[in-house]
């Protein structure tokens, strides 16, 4: 089994390349859907936030206030790891769990749809990876749009996460998804067509190596979860 890490800094389109591999029919897995799913009330990823940072960061209704626990870790640094803290033993378990279940329906080519890929270690369980790249006036503008905020505002968010140029120096495919959907949809075919050539040797070789991956994966997670 083929593991691709897909990942691309905020506003740059990576949800568009990921329903590009869902449209060929290709498996993808979304740590921003599992993650989502882990913090629901009563799961085990809600239970650790609220021992972290207690009950004021909940909504009348008891769930999660995600907007202003979003706010309050972009401001804070030491929020963000312990955010982080919290929520990684679930979302890994889950990842695991969802990596092993493909492997054992035998699926060839599942994309790992990470956003900070490179920057929680989990680009190890990939390869080859892809990021997904825009012309930073063009994520810029993207991003007030989406947000509805400030320039300024949205220029300090794309400064916080890791430089581009360090993220493609990391990477084996680049998409650059700065024009039309057409172009950025040509580019993946081209990637598919290519990695789908070789897939049967790369996915014989990498499959041993992936497996002790995964396991190694859940396993840290585990022990997280006892700390």
């Amino acid at each position: 089994m083929l593991i691709l890490g897909l990942t691309g800094g905020i506003a740059t389109g990576k949800s568009t390349v990921s329903n590009l591999f869902k449209s060929k029919n290709v498996t993808v897995i979304d740590c921003d859907d599992i993650a989502h799913d882990v913090t629901k009330k009563n799961n085990a990823g809600y239970k650790r936030i609220v021992r972290s940072f207690g009950r004021s960061i909940l909504q009348p209704d008891g769930e999660i206030d995600r907007q202003a626990l979003g706010k309050l870790v972009f401001e804070d640094a030491e929020a963000r790891r312990r955010l982080n803290r919290a929520t990684h033993p679930a979302v890994t378990c889950e990842l695991a769990r969802q990596l092993l279940f493909c492997f054992v329906r035998l699926k060839r080519l599942v994309v790992l749809d990470m956003p900070l890929l490179y920057e929680t270690g989990g680009y190890m369980l990939t390869w080859p990876r892809l990021l997904v790249t825009s012309d930073p006036a063009v994520q810029v503008e993207r991003l007030v749009k989406r947000d509805k905020c400030s320039r300024q505002l949205a220029e300090a968010k794309i400064a916080s996460q890791m430089p581009q140029e360090r993220k493609q120096q990391m990477s084996q495919y680049i998409v650059d998804n700065s024009g039309s959907h057409n172009h950025t949809a040509d580019q993946v075919d081209r990637i598919v067509v290519e990695i789908q050539k070789g897939l049967s040797w790369k996915g014989a070789i990498s499959t041993p190596a992936t497996l002790l991956a995964i396991a190694a994966f859940a396993l840290n997670s585990l022990i997280s979860s006892m700390q």
